[in-house]
């Protein structure tokens, strides 16, 4: 073999390298599994609620923030879905917990006009309360959650990777509108 014949075939293996750099790492990026939960299936009784997800980048800090719809409500809420007494109105919305961790700790809190009184239940899929925050302005009502002044919250529920649940908002003292419901993780 000639000089020339050497220094193409160096010139050659070392582009051969430079190049498998750069293509191995996007090849194992393509080849890594993304896990990903199974849709949630939403409960009979809570109609064709939408669904969100929620990731370890929902914090307390920066919580998933959705503004909801709610319709003019005088009643009380229970541990049934759409239970309690009087006309009471009730807006459902479902969440999927995706954390990285096996397990991890779900909060929900629902902020409205502080005259008006709204109860959050934070159900599993098949109907009983994971928590609740059912009281009026700072009397407490409910249990795994606190009552305040424009205000109902769930905490730290106990939630699996890929576990849903679903948020019953019932407007008990309401003439209806917009309220806030945040949803965050903890470990």
């Amino acid at each position: 073999m000639g000089i020339k014949t050497l220094r193409s075939l160096a010139i050659v293996a070392s582009a051969a390298l430079v190049l498998g750099a750069f293509v191995a790492p996007a090849d194992a990026k393509k080849k890594k599994k993304v896990k990903k939960c199974a849709p949630y299936t939403t409960p009979e009784w809570a109609g064709e609620a939408e669904t969100t997800v929620v990731t370890d980048a929902a914090t307390a800090d920066a919580p998933i923030e959705l503004k909801i719809s709610t319709a003019p409500g005088v009643g009380t809420s229970s541990e049934e879905p759409h239970g309690g007494t009087g006309a009471s109105s009730y807006t459902y919305h479902n969440f999927v917990i995706d954390s990285a961790a096996p397990s991890a700790s779900v909060s929900a809190r629902v902020d409205s006009v502080p005259t008006w009184d709204y109860d959050l239940w934070w159900r599993y899929p098949e109907g009983p309360p994971a928590a609740s925050a059912a009281g009026f302005w700072v009397i407490p009502g409910g249990e795994g959650g606190e009552t305040g002044i424009g205000y109902e919250q769930v905490n730290a529920v106990p939630a699996a990777d890929c576990q849903g649940f679903t948020a019953e908002i019932v407007g008990a003292v309401t003439p209806g509108g917009e309220v806030t419901l945040k949803v965050w993780l903890g470990k």
